[in-house]
């Protein structure tokens, strides 16, 4: 192994103990609460006839190093693990609930920590078959931060997707809604019943309204809740109407029918926009493609015609 090569390997292999170290002081592990209590049962160990403890073992120099840069370390770390902890949005679960995602907290966070760990390695260890130390460190920075955004940005996909999803849903959930109010039911009965025989992600906003219902919560509280947690505007504004409507005094089967009739015309006027942007990024490249071969054939017979044979 030449010169160049060992100084790769040795880069990859500190960049490796780098990134499993970070992970170790990310994860958290619990610690017993017994070494941190001893302190404060001195007194009452002694008043009981017990010996008072000391320390285990002398303070040595890693001691002395430990408490004095641990603090610095622990802040450097709580830096680095902040997209961890926190999601594009600021709360981790509410943003995975958002993304329509039905795994926990925990098993997110050890996806995260899979990818950032795995990530840089792989791109390091590609790096390392250059023989370039500095292409290993180059790889190694560009794989950390791929792994740190991988799960943020799908995370952020899935949630536009799922938008989306909710726009279209709207107005049908409206106008299922009246026919059942319309049928001499209440607001809750309907939404229930709407949640027992629907799907989607509407359906599941409200799933979690009737849950918050039935242990207890307030109608108009439970509607209010997930109008606040609710990442589309319109999906907002239809559960806070909802939440308006608990309270009576209003048509409430016309209402919603008002209301799909305006979810859907809004609806259609996005895909219109939506159809317009798309017919002109397919128009540009035709431009740009062709406008070049067409003025090729237009000016290509222009020296015959101006200077002859």
């Amino acid at each position: 192994m030449g010169p160049v090569g060992l100084d790769a390997a040795l880069a990859g292999a500190s960049a490796g103990t780098v990134v499993a170290w970070a992970g170790v002081r990310v994860a958290h592990p619990r610690r017993p609460p017994g070494p941190r209590m001893a302190f404060y049962l001195e007194t009452a160990r002694s008043q009981l006839g017990g010996a008072p403890g000391g320390p285990d073992n002398p303070v040595m120099a890693g001691e002395v190093l430990r408490r004095v840069l641990g603090p610095l370390a622990g802040a450097l770390v709580a830096v680095a693990s902040r997209p961890l902890r926190k999601a594009p949005g600021g709360n981790l679960e509410l943003a995975l609930r958002q993304a329509g995602l039905s795994i926990s907290v925990e098993a997110y966070r050890r996806q995260y920590l899979r990818w950032l760990a795995l990530t840089p390695l792989a791109l390091g260890a590609l790096g390392a078959l250059t023989g370039r130390a500095s292409l290993v460190v180059l790889f190694f920075l560009a794989g950390l931060y791929a792994g740190s955004r991988r799960l943020p940005e799908r995370l952020k996909v899935l949630a536009r997707r799922r938008n989306e999803v909710v726009r279209s849903d709207l107005p049908t959930v409206a106008a299922v809604l009246a026919l059942k109010i319309e049928s001499h039911k209440s607001l809750v009965v309907a939404v229930s019943d709407l949640v027992a025989r629907g799907s989607g992600p509407v359906v599941d906003d409200l799933s979690r309204a009737v849950h918050l219902i039935n242990a207890g919560y307030g109608e108009t509280g439970a509607f209010e809740l997930i109008a606040a947690e609710a990442a589309e505007p319109a999906a907002s504004r239809f559960y806070r109407f909802l939440a308006a409507a608990t309270a009576g005094g209003l048509d409430l089967a016309r209402a919603l029918l008002d209301q799909a009739s305006e979810l859907r015309v809004q609806r259609r006027e996005e895909v219109e926009r939506s159809a317009a942007r798309r017919t002109m990024s397919l128009v540009v490249p035709q431009l740009v493609f062709m406008a070049p071969v067409l003025f090729a054939f237009l000016l290509a017979p222009l020296p015959q015609l101006l200077f002859g044979n």
